[in-house]
């Protein structure tokens, strides 16, 4: 007995161990700006209390394995499909995911959404208090009361059910003239909201990015190959809920899906140029002989470049794809002609996986000293 006893807590142990090494973080390394720490996170998910199929703490897990420092179980308030094997009571995601959070160094945001018919649709509402005070019959309450409790509210989906000029309704006019509509989805999962985007442009909302999951994550996404999945990038003064709190208000977000970022340009702009380093600036171009110059890319997403202009005398790609995490040369060559001296040259490009407006790619340019020999 001794021995049998002593196999199985050798079984035991080796299993625990075995798990503790199991887990590993994919980390998404997206830079810090000046005077801010950029924080990962995914606002919109759902687990067994209402139409997912995973348990609370398994968000967490799959959080950290991916590279999140934020999340928020929004669990639906009045959709309940699984009522009958699971008790509603709306705080209970939040309360079960909290130790895992703690011990996992996950920030876990208190949340939920509230889920009513067209035309009123879906808001997340997060940073509540107290998620069962949003179970009224009203809809209008609801996001009132959410309001009251300080919550930061999300349009989620907003094209999901209506297309063209119905995008935008009475109700959510009504929500943002009381100061109830603070971001909007433009990202839910791999769909992108155009609408969504130029509302979140012309309305100072904040740009939202989230998986809105269902199943386990890894069923939509390919995160043990290296996919992200989709999040929002929030630029803190402080690594706190505080902090991300006090961010999201402030409008300091970027959305991330599809290898694609969609932001302000004031967000974006600084994101690709602390990643993107061009290591030689300086170019001897001899004849036709081509001279390469090295770029690096130390962010995770892979930036599609394309040239917009040409420079006198300098052939040069017309597409680049800037790999996530290494380094790509730059293809110079003259065109063997009578030029000589010095001068510098710009390289125009677009970054046609970020965008700063609807169909508004971002511009960046690469300056170079050219030397011309002999």
């Amino acid at each position: 007995m001794l021995k049998k006893t002593s196999i199985l807590t050798f079984l035991f142990v080796t299993f625990a161990l075995f798990q503790l090494q199991a887990a590993v973080r994919e980390e998404v390394s997206f830079p810090d700006l000046e005077g801010y720490t950029t924080i990962t996170a995914d606002l919109h998910m759902h687990t067994v209390f209402s139409d997912g199929t995973v348990w609370p703490t398994v968000r967490v897990q799959e959080a950290w394995r991916n590279g999140l420092d934020a999340i928020s179980i929004t669990d639906h308030i009045e959709y309940l499909p699984h009522k009958d094997d699971v008790k509603p009571e709306f705080n209970r995601p939040y309360e079960i995911a909290k130790p895992e959070a703690n011990l996992q160094h996950i920030h876990l945001i208190r949340g939920a959404e509230i889920t009513r018919d067209e035309p009123h649709g879906h808001f997340n509402a997060i940073f509540l208090e107290d998620c069962n005070a949003l179970n009224v019959p009203d809809q209008k309450d609801a996001v009132r009361i959410a309001h009251e409790q300080g919550a930061f509210i999300t349009w989620n989906h907003p094209e999901w059910k209506r297309k063209g000029s119905d995008v935008w309704g009475t109700i959510q006019q009504e929500y943002f003239d009381l100061g109830w509509m603070h971001g909007i989805e433009v990202f839910n999962g791999h769909s992108y909201y155009k609408n969504a985007h130029q509302f979140a442009m012309d309305k100072n909302l904040a740009i939202i990015g989230a998986t809105d999951i269902h199943s386990p994550i890894d069923d939509a996404y390919d995160t043990r190959a290296g996919q992200l999945r989709p999040m929002t990038l929030v630029f803190v003064s402080e690594n706190s809920l505080a902090g991300i709190k006090d961010a999201l208000f402030a409008r300091r977000t970027v959305a991330y899906s599809n290898n694609t970022l969609v932001g302000r340009e004031e967000w974006v702009r600084p994101i690709f140029e602390a990643s993107v380093t061009m290591q030689q600036a300086a170019v001897t171009l001899k004849g036709k002989t081509p001279f390469m110059v090295p770029i690096h890319n130390s962010s995770p997403v892979s930036y599609e470049l394309k040239a917009d202009g040409r420079v006198r005398g300098i052939a040069f790609p017309d597409t680049i794809t800037l790999h996530a995490g290494k380094t790509v040369m730059l293809r110079l060559q003259g065109g063997g002609g009578t030029l000589s001296g010095e001068e510098s040259i710009s390289l125009l490009y677009q970054v046609k996986n970020i965008w700063t407006a609807p169909d508004t790619p971002l511009n960046t340019t690469f300056e170079l000293q050219v030397t011309y020999s002999e």
